[in-house]
């Protein structure tokens, strides 16, 4: 579960882009996002664990869906809706579907779905192409640093409570082209088994 809780705190402001209207603010910026779609490359630093090394995919409609596809070093992914979170572990051959309402983050999930109310959850700083994101509540999370290059955001940085830190860097990022159905479909094998919690 703390893995899920990482990634979704991470998720949340994954989208952050920033246009060339001077008058405009990254916050700002992050309203108009309607997609992306991105390879990246996420390392986990975690307390008295060390060093875990992930590669994948993301897609994201906004107000809808995103899909995180891990593919390195092995098959895992999150579905996400507004309504469910299913997650395949490739390794345990499992797929569990929860409801996001009944988590803690569910209001950190619909801020992935719509960054307009990412200021309701988070202090704002931005510096030079820097946004430092702090929460406004204890939600398990100490800060979430965001670095954009040539306008667009290029690198997530995270500390949970505990220590944990996680760095998510961005490649291929594609903005506001409508990302098919077919792309957050994922095949499951015929002897999943399935979890409904």
């Amino acid at each position: 579960m703390k893995k899920i809780l990482t990634l979704f705190f991470t998720l949340m402001c994954f989208t952050a882009y920033a246009g060339d209207n001077s008058t405009s603010t990254l916050m700002q910026q992050l309203s108009s996002i309607k997609s992306i779609s991105a390879d990246f490359k996420q390392v986990n630093n975690l307390k008295d664990y060390g060093e875990d090394i992930y590669s994948g995919k993301v897609y994201i409609n906004m107000k809808e869906k995103a899909l995180w596809d891990y593919t390195e070093p092995y098959s895992s992914w999150y579905n996400i809706t507004n309504e469910n979170i299913e997650h395949y572990d490739e390794i345990n051959n499992q797929l569990v579907i929860m409801k996001a309402k009944d988590y803690k983050e569910y209001a950190l999930l619909q801020v992935l779905m719509d960054f307009s109310k990412l200021s309701q959850s988070f202090t704002v700083k931005e510096q030079e192409n820097v946004l430092y994101l702090k929460p406004k509540k204890d939600e398990g999370i100490e800060y979430i640093n965001i670095t954009f290059k040539d306008n667009i955001i290029s690198k997530i940085d995270s500390k949970d409570n505990n220590g944990n830190l996680t760095t998510i860097t961005l490649s291929n990022v594609v903005l506001d082209k409508k990302i098919n159905d077919a792309s957050f479909k994922k095949k499951l094998p015929k002897d999943v088994n399935i979890f409904k919690q």
